[in-house]
């Protein structure tokens, strides 16, 4: 996206923002792997399987709503998938994860 004749890529704002979006899917992507390795060993692992559960739906609501912020107006159009996507993840953050209720 272009913002002020200039690539919003170019901002060092969005590069942290796009970053920080990086980490937290990392993030879920490592508890997953640790739930799913500990019922693997046998060992109990409903405890990490609800941490994850809660972190994801959490943070993958934020991460929906900061790429539909990146694309401004962009991100509310049908026509982008972004819109689907948040669309999507906001109603598995409620259901979930009881989020704004």
């Amino acid at each position: 996206r272009v913002a002020f004749d200039e690539p919003i890529s170019n901002r060092q704002s969005v590069a942290f923002l796009v970053a920080d979006m990086a980490i937290e899917i990392e993030a879920m992507r490592l508890m997953e792997y640790k739930a799913a390795a500990l019922k693997d060993i046998g060992a109990d692992f409903h405890k990490q399987a609800s941490l994850t559960h809660r972190f994801a739906a959490h943070h993958g609501m934020k991460i929906g709503t900061d790429g539909v912020q990146l694309l401004g107006g962009h991100g509310f159009t049908h026509e982008h998938p972004v819109e689907l996507w948040y669309r999507n993840l906001r109603a598995i953050g409620i259901f979930e994860a009881g989020a704004g209720v």
